[in-house]
C-alpha cells in the first residue's frame, strides 16, 4: 500500500513542461517528501491520541479486547478466537470472530502482533492505516483543484470528526477500509482502473457489509469511465461474494444467520424484504430514517461541514449503503458521532465534495473564457475559489476539533497520569500472566494480551480472578447487577486480595462453583 502511494505521488499529475523538466521533477519530489512527512505526522498524532486513551483506561473489551484476542490467534497461525466475544454472547469459549464479521484481512496484523504482542500494536496499526489514506486525498484534490487546496483539504481531512470518532472508539477492522476506499477512488480518477478494482475488491475481506459499497463502486466505474463491462462484473461479483460471506462463511465459522438483522426488523425479515418494504412504504421508511432526531444530527454532521458539496458527485453513491445501514438501524450506537461506524464515510464524502467543487469551477472557468476570452484570468479565479473552499473545509474541521475527541489533547489531564490510573494499573497487575480472569469492560484491554480474559457481565463464569472497578458501572452491567455480582463473589469463596481507590481484585483458588 505504501509503495502504491509514493509511486502514484511521484507520477506527474499533468504533463511536464518541455522547458523545465528538471524543475518539474524537483517539484514533484518536493511534494512527495512534504506529503510523506505530513502523513507520518498524522500517523503520529493518531497514535498519540489512541495510546493516550489506552493509558487512561478509556478503551474497552468491546471491541479492543475482542480484536486483540483474534489477532493474537492469527499471530500463532491459529484461528481468530475471542474468549470475550464468545462467552459473553453465548457462542462458547472457542468462538472465531469470523463467525461475527467476515474480516480475514485482520490476519495481515498477525506478524506485527507476533513481534509486539500488545493491544497497543492494534491501536498504532489503526493510526497508520488511517493516515495512509491522506496521500490519496491529497493526490485526488491536487488534480482537481490544485496544489494549495490539496494541502488544505488533506489537513482538514486528517482532522475529520469521522476519523476522530473511530480513533476514540478502540480498534476495528474498518481501519483497513479507510485507505482502501481512498485508494480505489483516487486511482479510478487517475485512470488506473485495475488498481482501483483491486483496492475495492479487497474491501470484501474487511467486512461483509462493505459488499454493497464494492458493488456500487462498479456502478461508479461505469458512470465515470463508461467501462460498463468492468463495472458490471465488479457489481455482480461483489453481490455474490457478500451473499456467500453472510449465508455460508459466517455460519460455517460458528455465527448465527441474521444475528445483526434484528437492528433492521422494522424493515422486514431480510435484505430482500427490506427493499420491498422501501418500495411499498416510502413514507414510513423515510420516517424511520430520520427518527429519532439523533439520526438527523448525524446526517447534518456528515454533509454540512463540506457545504453539501458531496451530493453533486457520482462518488457519493458509495456512501448510500453505509449511511442507510446507520440511519435504518434500531441500535442507537450507530447514530452516535463518536463511533467507528462513520469512518468509512470520511474519504467518500471528502473526495465527492472535491469532485463537485472541481466540476463547478471548471464550469465557471469555461464561461469566463467564453465571455471574456481571458483563459489566464479564468484560471486565476477558479484557483482562488478552489483555495477558498478548501480553506473553509479546514476551518470547519478545526472548529469541530473543539467539540470532538481531539479536544482532549488540549487538556492538562490528558498528558498526565493521575492516581486513578495508578490504582487501576496496580489492580490489573495483581493478575498473573496466563491466568483466567473476569474484568470490568474498561479493564479488559489491560489484561487481554497476557491473560485469558472474559468480560465481567451478569453471569458468573467462575474464573479464579475477578477485577472490578466498583466506582463505576461498566457495560453490560446495571447498578443492581454489579452489586449482585459483588455479593455473589463474597458468598462463593472469593477473597479480596487487593483494593485501592475503587478498584478491587478478588481471587478464589479453585475454579469450582
Amino acid at each position: 500500500m505504501i509503495a502504491v502511494t509514493f509511486r502514484a505521488m511521484r507520477a506527474p499529475g499533468r504533463r511536464a513542461s518541455v522547458t523545465g523538466p528538471v524543475a518539474s521533477a524537483v517539484t514533484r519530489r518536493a511534494h512527495a517528501v512534504a506529503v510523506a512527512i505530513g502523513t507520518a505526522a498524522v500517523a503520529t498524532l493518531y497514535s498519540v491520541f489512541s495510546l493516550g486513551g489506552q493509558r487512561h483506561f478509556e478503551t474497552n473489551a468491546y471491541d479492543l479486547g475482542i480484536f486483540d484476542q483474534a489477532v493474537a490467534g492469527y499471530s500463532r497461525f491459529g484461528a481468530p478466537l475471542s474468549l470475550v466475544k464468545g462467552v459473553h454472547n453465548g457462542f462458547g469459549t472457542h468462538f472465531s470472530v469470523l463467525g461475527d464479521h467476515f474480516s480475514p484481512i485482520l490476519a495481515v496484523l498477525g506478524p506485527f502482533y507476533r513481534v509486539f504482542p500488545h493491544v497497543q500494536t492494534l491501536l498504532i496499526a489503526q493510526a497508520v492505516l488511517f493516515a495512509l489514506s491522506v496521500p490519496f486525498v491529497w493526490m485526488f484534490t491536487r488534480r482537481a483543484l490544485g496544489t494549495l487546496p490539496a494541502y488544505l483539504i488533506a489537513l482538514g481531512y486528517s482532522l475529520s470528526w469521522c476519523l476522530q470518532g473511530a480513533l476514540a472508539d478502540d480498534f476495528h477492522e474498518i481501519a483497513f477500509a479507510v485507505p482502501l476506499i481512498a485508494i480505489a477512488i483516487e486511482r479510478l480518477d487517475a485512470g488506473k482502473i485495475r488498481t482501483a478494482v483491486i483496492a475495492a475488491a479487497l474491501l470484501l475481506l474487511v467486512k461483509e457489509d462493505l459488499g454493497p459499497v464494492v458493488a456500487l463502486f462498479g456502478l461508479v466505474i461505469g458512470l465515470r469511465t463508461r467501462r460498463w463491462k468492468t463495472g458490471l462484473v465488479l457489481f455482480v461479483a461483489a453481490i455474490v461474494v457478500t451473499v456467500i460471506e453472510v449465508d455460508v462463511l459466517i455460519p460455517a465459522a460458528g455465527g448465527r444467520p441474521g444475528y445483526y438483522w434484528t437492528y433492521y426488523a422494522a424493515l422486514g425479515s431480510g435484505p430482500a424484504a427490506a427493499l420491498w418494504h422501501v418500495v411499498r412504504h416510502p413514507a414510513s421508511t423515510l420516517h424511520l430514517l430520520v427518527t429519532p432526531a439523533q439520526k438527523v444530527r448525524l446526517l447534518e454532521w456528515l454533509f454540512l461541514p463540506l457545504g453539501l458539496a458531496s451530493l453533486g458527485s457520482s462518488i457519493v453513491l458509495l456512501a448510500v449503503s453505509p449511511i442507510a445501514e446507520l440511519v435504518a438501524s434500531a441500535n442507537d450506537n450507530q447514530w452516535q458521532l463518536v463511533s467507528h461506524y462513520t469512518a468509512v464515510l470520511a474519504p467518500i464524502l471528502t473526495l465527492a465534495a472535491v469532485d463537485t467543487v472541481a466540476k463547478l469551477l471548471r464550469l465557471v472557468g469555461a464561461r469566463r473564457v467564453i465571455a471574456a476570452g481571458r483563459p489566464r484570468a479564468a484560471r486565476r479565479v477558479t484557483a482562488i475559489l478552489g483555495a477558498g473552499y478548501a480553506a473553509g473545509v479546514l476551518m470547519i474541521a478545526l472548529w469541530a476539533c473543539a467539540r470532538m475527541p481531539f479536544d482532549q489533547l488540549s487538556q492538562h489531564w490528558w498528558w498526565h497520569t493521575d492516581q486513578v490510573d495508578v490504582a487501576a494499573r496496580a489492580a490489573v497487575a495483581q493478575v498473573p500472566n496466563g491466568a483466567t480472569v473476569e474484568a470490568s469492560d474498561h479493564l479488559v484491554p489491560h489484561l487481554v494480551d497476557r491473560a485469558k480474559v472474559m468480560l465481567l457481565d451478569a453471569t458468573p463464569h467462575n474464573a479464579p480472578w475477578v477485577v472490578i472497578d466498583e466506582g463505576r458501572v461498566d457495560w453490560p452491567l446495571t447498578p443492581w447487577e454489579q452489586q449482585t455480582r459483588i455479593g455473589w463473589l463474597t458468598t462463593h469463596g472469593y477473597h479480596e486480595v487487593f483494593a485501592r481507590s475503587h478498584f478491587v481484585v478478588y481471587y478464589r483458588g479453585s475454579t469450582g462453583a
